[in-house]
């Protein structure tokens, strides 16, 4: 680890040599290329801001109205930097500025053939000394917004996933499905890109299933969905971006919240997010400590049919899995110039869990008579350490839009799991005849260094350049021991379970992206060129057993999106990415677990990325009391990766392990709606229909599959009074066909209830997730010579939360200001 640090210590220092002399080459040229004047397409720009604290106020909704009877005739929402921009034609207007619990503002524009042209500058606005209820009732929304390439999602007032984990809050946005493992899935793909703040980051550590269930939702402001990424992004992720946006409050003086919650079965936690501003220096931290246990249970009914013999094996799985757990993030913004802000940031995630877990074996033979029985008790002790350091600069330009970013991002991530495990065996439960001891130490640790510069340059009336550079250098070790008791009661290692595996990845990344919009169309042409170098390293512990295996190559990844304006209120919008999905280090990966010795989940060394070409036809409409989505989408994957098992040994032992199938299409229809029925209820709901088809083959298989399906989502909130909020969510997961197996559907129905106190400073929540103990995940599994039954509750529920939430010199509709009515329309949770 030590020389790995020192590789990348002295990579940044090269990095930040080159990076000060690209960038001077790279400013000249750029306002050489683009140092000419503005076409002649009419255009209104400007820039809201926080009259208090100078800071920009972002989705603010803008709203132009054609004079002299103030006919509402275009609007946009101001972008993260408080920007906007609208293409009218010559004419007399007003302009109508708000945002939430601040002051309404009025401008009046005129452009004609003399001054074609009105950029407004910086614009400020103040808050209002009125707090109005039907502006709380809007700052309770979770917004959808809908921009060129995302989907934003604001988590509002969504009681029923209140002292939840992250794990929870994504289950409950349309088209994210979680797992039983607490895989992230959407659409229907589980190859997601999960970020935070739009970066790789330590609170997703190396397991990022497991860490998003320790994130506490507190924490998050809102996440952004992204089906079909630009080539800005990143082109890892085959089924899109994830990205979760903390908070961190922008007003000036002392302000926070404070959250604390119990729950049943055992989850008890404390949160504090608390902000500090001055003029020049914001300061921040979010902290979050957890304790839970969470029971679970599985089954599985196995078959097995061999050339000479059939027998039966009944698998019965109960554990207790839990910890305690601690999150903070801390940091500093300064302004050390006019338009220069310079943010550094520390996060910290330390997590110690003991899982316990009873495995039972029952065999039988071709006639169900009992002829074994097997308890395999595993007691395991794991340590999550995750460590990241973040410098970012801003650097506005004097021109409006004109842009430079630079990042310097560090992660350290470690996890220690330990096992003992005794193992009793027996022809039944009362005749044990030997007992097998056993240990497992699995070490892992990464280090990560990321390199990035971003920069905008606007030209004409409204279009702009982006370009930038992206490296990301990667090092996992994963050292891996199993030890096993002989006679003389001395612990020997066992060479088939004890190796060391190094996983190296370098990927280097250039983009250019142009974009443009008139008064009814926006549209955006990009290009992403990718290098990577990957390299895996096993070694046997024992034996001088070695493998090695490297690959590089490099790709382009373009990408397009074109928005068309029928009105105000409507819009249709084209997009198209290419994207890549190269193997993760599980997947490549000797071995995932040694908890159960009859069934291996293994890597693939030989295993190469899958390529995804996605295209994608969306409709947004919104009326006065509802909005509606509709979406078709197409995928279609080079080398699909899937997991699949060869046929079972002679001794019953099944092994799965990721292969290149082949190709894959898939087709769907996405739907996204809400509708305010009465002041006292709103409806939300969200259906995701879709048709897979994957060819390919593996072990002489033939695993061609074919699944039609959908997942649907409904929200129900009902006002009861004035300051009393119901929510009541359904969601329900249709089966799907899989290549060697089908899984059952899901039904799962979560409630809360919200009361505010001590006049709106405070908040009560009461949930339960999973009120009918229905979260169950049912598998069949088909192969050549096996067949199984499974059932498997991750967390047996249901699960009570009670939440109270007081928030620090923040009034109700402050806390989600961010939630102004946008364009994008109302997701509501």
């Amino acid at each position: 680890m030590h020389q790995v640090r020192t590789l990348l210590l002295s990579s940044l220092l090269l990095f930040m040599r080159l990076l000060q002399n690209t960038l001077f080459i790279f400013f000249i040229s750029f306002n050489t290329l683009f140092a000419f004047g503005a076409d002649e397409t009419p255009r209104i720009a400007g820039k809201l801001i926080d009259a208090t604290n100078n800071q920009p106020l972002a989705y603010a909704t803008v709203s132009l109205l054609a004079l002299p009877d103030s006919v509402l005739v275009d609007g946009v929402i101001t972008g993260d930097d408080g920007s906007f921009s609208l293409a009218p034609t010559l004419g007399e207007y007003v302009l109508k500025l708000q945002f939430v619990t601040y002051q309404t503002k009025w401008i009046n524009v005129t452009l004609d053939r003399q001054n074609k042209s009105s950029d407004l500058g910086n614009i400020t606005i103040s808050p209002s000394q009125t707090e109005l209820e039907e502006v709380v009732v809007k700052g309770e929304r979770t917004q959808m917004q809908l921009n060129l390439d995302k989907k934003v999602y604001t988590v509002g007032k969504d009681v029923s996933s209140i002292g939840g984990s992250a794990s929870d809050i994504l289950s409950n946005l349309p088209s994210v499905t979680v797992d039983v493992e607490g895989n992230v899935a959407l659409r229907g793909s589980s190859n997601v890109r999960i970020l935070i703040d739009g970066k790789p980051s330590g609170l997703v550590g190396l397991s990022s299933s497991d860490a998003l269930k320790q994130l506490q939702g507190n924490l998050i402001e809102r996440v952004e969905i992204i089906t079909n990424p630009s080539a800005k992004y990143e082109a890892q992720g085959q089924g899109g971006i994830i990205n979760l946006i903390l908070k961190k409050e922008k007003r000036k003086g002392i302000n926070g919240s404070f959250i604390a919650n119990t729950g049943y079965p055992r989850n008890h936690g404390l949160g504090v997010n608390m902000n500090i501003r001055r003029e020049k220096v914001n300061f921040f931290v979010n902290y979050g400590i957890n304790f839970d246990q969470a029971p679970g249970v599985s089954f599985t009914n196995q078959k097995f049919e061999l050339p000479d013999t059939t027998f039966y094996t009944d698998q019965d799985y109960d554990r207790l899995r839990g910890g305690l757990s601690n999150n903070v993030r801390f940091g500093i913004d300064i302004d050390i110039a006019p338009k220069t802000t310079l943010t550094s940031s520390f996060l910290y995630r330390h997590s110690k869990q003991q899982n316990l877990s009873d495995l039972t074996f029952t065999d039988f033979d071709e006639n169900r008579t009992q002829v074994g029985y097997s308890l395999r008790q595993d007691e395991e002790n794991e340590i999550d350490k995750n460590l990241e350091y973040s410098l970012n600069l801003v650097k506005d330009f004097d021109r409006q839009g004109q842009n430079l970013t630079a990042t310097i991002q560090y992660q350290d991530n470690f996890e220690n799991e330990k096992s003992s495990i005794n193992q009793n065996f027996g022809a039944s439960k009362n005749q044990i005849e030997r007992t097998i001891f056993q240990k497992i130490d699995n070490i892992q640790g990464e280090d990560q260094l990321l390199l990035q510069a971003d920069y905008i340059h606007p030209f004409g009336a409204q279009a702009k350049f982006e370009g930038g550079y992206r490296s990301t250098f990667r090092t996992i070790l994963n050292n891996y021991l199993v030890e096993e008791e002989d006679v003389s009661g001395t612990l020997q290692p066992l060479d088939t379970f004890t190796f060391d595996f190094t996983y190296l990845e370098n990927v280097h990344a250039f983009y250019g992206i142009v974009s443009d919009q008139s008064d009814k169309f926006s549209w955006q042409v990009g290009l992403r060129a990718e290098i990577s170098d990957i390299e895996t390293n096993q070694e046997s512990a024992i034996t001088t057993t070695q493998s090695n295996k490297n690959y590089n190559y490099s790709n382009f990844f373009p990408s397009a999106s074109l928005t068309y304006k029928l009105k105000m209120q409507t819009q249709l919008q084209l997009s198209y990415s290419r994207r890549i999905n190269r193997p993760r280090y599980r997947d490549l990966s000797p071995l995932g677990s040694f908890t159960n010795n009859r069934s291996f989940r293994l890597g693939n060394p030989e295993l190469q990325p899958e390529y995804t070409d996605s295209y994608e036809i969306g409709f947004l409409q919104n009326f006065k009391t509802s909005s509606i989505y509709y979406g078709i989408y197409y995928r279609e994957t080079e080398g699909a990766i899937q997991r699949v098992s060869p046929p079972a040994t002679a001794e019953g032992f099944i092994f799965s392990r990721p292969e290149n199938l082949g190709l894959q299409r898939a087709f769907g229809v996405e739907v996204n709606a809400n509708q305010d029925f009465t002041d006292w209820y709103r409806l939300s709901g969200n259906v995701n229909f879709f048709r897979q088809k994957i060819e390919g083959s593996a072990y002489g298989e033939n695993l061609d599959a074919e699944t039609v399906s959908f997942t649907t989502r409904l929200s129900n909130n009902i006002k009861i009074k004035d300051k009393l909020m119901m929510q009541i969510n359904f969601n329900y997961q249709a089966p799907v066909q899989q290549s060697q197996g089908r899984r059952e559907a899901i039904t799962v129905v979560d409630i809360g209830l919200s009361k505010d106190l001590w006049d709106k400073k405070g908040t009560l929540s009461l949930s339960a997730q999973d009120l009918f103990n229905s979260r169950k995940y049912r598998f069949e599994t088909n192969t050549s010579n096996y067949s199984s039954y499974s059932e498997f509750q991750w967390r047996r529920g249901p699960q009570i939360v009670l939440t109270l939430n007081y928030r620090l010199n923040q009034e109700l509709n402050q806390r989600s200001k961010s939630t102004a009515p946008s364009k994008g329309g109302g997701e509501d949770f």
